[in-house]
């Protein structure tokens, strides 16, 4: 079996190893600024990828969605900057500046900016997803 290629911007920058450090601050920021103007109204960079680990952030412009899906594993969504609705189970989170909703595995949910906001992430994913 081929061996699957490493899109080119993942390839430049490391995604596990024994410590990795990060400016949360920064990494946002950079986010938010990429976020504006973006059809899609959101964008993300995932951080850490090690293991059952997934560290991302995302960051949405007004109005941006994230569209009802499910994660396979648990995982936390800590908002950083902004204000979102999050829906899980039938039951809506507001979400600003400190909030944290932790959902449990394979359970749908979906997510709205209210305004500009940038999330952290964080997936305990099974081994091997």
């Amino acid at each position: 079996m081929p061996e699957k290629k490493q899109p080119a911007v993942l390839a430049m920058r490391q995604l596990k190893g024994e410590a990795l450090q990060f400016s949360v601050q920064e990494e946002m920021l950079a986010l938010i600024a990429r976020v504006r103007g973006n059809k899609s109204k959101r964008t993300a960079k995932t951080l850490v990828k090690e293991g059952p680990l997934r560290v991302l952030i995302v960051a949405l412009d007004a109005g941006g969605k994230l569209e009802e899906h499910a994660v396979d594993g648990p995982f936390s969504v800590q908002c950083l900057l902004g204000k979102a609705a999050m829906r899980v189970g039938g039951q809506t989170h507001d979400l600003g500046p400190g909030g944290l909703v932790v959902v449990d595995s394979l359970v749908p949910h979906d997510l709205e900016a209210i305004e500009a906001t940038a999330l952290l992430i964080t997936i305990a994913a099974p081994e091997g997803k």
